[in-house]
């Protein structure tokens, strides 16, 4: 199971490299067509948004740890093993809970966009914001996956 998990894993890494590829030769075929051949093109600005909106979510989503997420823990740090099985309970008890009650509008919302299209290419916007359903669907689990872990003997 773990070596299915570790080519998922790799295989969404690859998915955010090559969003980043897009965006940054949409970024370069932008740039050059503004400063060289001073004939802007208006898609490259949207595919750019598109792809960094994608990345960031996807990314969180799928492959960035628990703990390479920013965070602010200064109070956390100071406290003992206790006290920190009690703080990241009640984070993520809290961000289960917050996520789980906002899913179905959340995904309401996709849909609602579905037939909406994006200014210069056009495509749908459910697939624009699709990234924030797959997003807000893994932040559940985790943070499912991370209380079990959490009340259980190994939660470090």
């Amino acid at each position: 199971m773990s070596l299915l998990i570790a080519r998922i894993r790799r295989g969404c890494e690859l998915a955010a490299a090559a969003m980043f590829a897009a965006m940054f030769c949409s970024f370069i075929i932008g740039v050059v067509s503004r400063y060289v051949f001073d004939n802007p093109v208006s898609w490259s600005i949207e595919v750019c948004s598109i792809a960094y909106v994608w990345i960031v979510f996807f990314s969180a989503a799928t492959f960035v740890t628990h703990k390479q997420h920013i965070t602010f823990d200064m109070l956390y740090s100071s406290v003992g093993a206790k006290a920190k099985r009690v703080f990241a309970l009640i984070a993520m008890i809290s961000l289960l809970v917050v996520f789980l009650a906002g899913l179905p509008q959340t995904l309401d919302y996709i849909v609602f966009v579905g037939n909406k299209r994006t200014l210069t290419l056009h495509w749908p916007l459910d697939l624009v914001y699709g990234c924030f359903g797959i997003f807000a669907v893994m932040t559940i689990v985790v943070a499912g996956i991370r209380i079990r872990k959490l009340l259980g003997r190994d939660w470090q």
